[in-house]
């Protein structure tokens, strides 16, 4: 897959006239344009019929254009979007796709405030060598979203380039596959609908920090995850069954017990700030563990200020420290709730624990 820079500067200068395109980056391609956050089934559907359109029309390739950042942070004041797959994440995921080229472009107010016909003349049509464009069925383009798929199929006619929409796609039960729903299932703790969307286990990238031990002195030993991206959406607070990806050369051999397969990473170990961790080209030992996002009520009083993830990994008991590792949330087991003593909240562990086994070797 083939990476394409488009920096605010860039943009800015494509904009302005200041810069031009000493030649087409890409010639005779299929173009689809979005933030894609989650690469979730529906995405998985629109790169399918970008491939195809491909195949169709003996096209040389297909392109997707997207953002290193969500468009939300510019378009709308307040807080920032909570994002699903952060841009290491989405990356490692179009890797896999059979996607030919990614566009990786700052969504900039210069951007935000062209019309549709200008952003697809100029960016797709001159720099992408766009023949063929493929939207979703709610993708909007353009100034004020006035790129509808009604106006952009209109637009492509007296162009001539085709254009096609990718009508959503529905669960079983007839639930819409959006990122919205996604974040809706994660809120609630719905992991199952959240999978069934996204067509994999919901994942996250973090860094292993520094705890007090206390696990530790009640045999159940955690790592603490920072999330390597901020905005990262985490489920709702609660204890639950996981699976979790260890860097393979911080596992030795004598704590390899617990292992239940080994994976080769389509990106290396990298920690918050981007740097290089650990060995090319990303292998990680795969673990099953259970995991409490929370406050941690009985053994902090009245509870931490935030909550925190502690995830215990079965079997092991390495070092860890300061390295990253990719946790799958399998199933959820429980709220967080305060116990009366350590004591009691042992045994609680105890019973997760086995809990947490139970549900992971069926998912096997």
């Amino acid at each position: 897959m083939r990476l394409i820079r488009l920096s605010t500067e860039m943009i800015t200068g494509a904009i302005s006239g200041r810069e031009t395109w000493p030649a087409p980056a890409m010639r005779e391609s299929a173009v689809a344009v979005g933030s894609f956050d989650g690469l979730h089934l529906g995405h998985v559907r629109l790169i399918d019929s970008l491939k195809a359109a491909r195949d169709r029309l003996g096209l040389q390739q297909t392109c997707l254009f997207t953002f290193r950042h969500h468009p939300r942070i510019v378009l709308q004041s307040g807080r920032p979007p909570r994002l699903l797959t952060s841009w290491n994440e989405k990356l490692s995921l179009l890797q896999d796709s059979g996607v030919d080229v990614v566009v990786a472009a700052d969504f900039c107010p210069a951007l935000a405030a062209q019309p549709y016909d200008f952003f697809i003349r100029r960016f797709l049509q001159e720099f992408l060598g766009m023949r063929y464009l493929v939207g979703g069925y709610d993708n909007h383009l353009g100034r004020d979203r006035e790129g509808t798929p009604a106006v952009l199929a209109r637009f492509a006619a007296s162009e001539g380039f085709g254009f096609e929409t990718v009508e959503a796609l529905s669960l079983p039960d007839g639930r819409k596959v959006s990122s919205s729903a996604i974040r809706r299932a994660l809120d609630v703790g719905d992991l199952q609908t959240a999978g069934a969307m996204l067509g994999r286990p919901y994942a996250l990238w973090g860094e292993v920090g520094y705890g007090q031990g206390l696990g530790s002195r009640m045999g159940y030993p955690t790592a603490n995850i920072r999330p390597l991206d901020p905005q990262k959406l985490l489920p709702k607070p609660g204890v639950y069954a996981v699976r979790v990806h260890l860097p393979r050369d911080a596992v030795p051999e004598d704590q390899r017990k617990g292992v239940v397969g080994f994976r080769r990473g389509l990106l290396p170990e990298v920690d918050r700030r981007g740097e290089l961790l650990g060995t090319l080209p990303g292998e990680w030992a795969v673990f099953h563990g259970m995991l409490n996002f929370g406050r941690a009520p009985t053994v902090h009083g009245d509870g931490l200020s935030e909550p925190r993830i502690e995830v215990h990994v079965f079997d092991f008991a390495g070092y860890i420290r300061e390295r990253s590792l990719k946790i799958e949330w399998i199933a959820r087991l429980r709220d967080e709730r305060s116990f009366v003593s350590v004591d009691e909240l042992c045994a609680q562990l105890a019973n997760d624990g086995e809990e947490a086994r139970r549900v992971l070797a069926a998912e096997s």
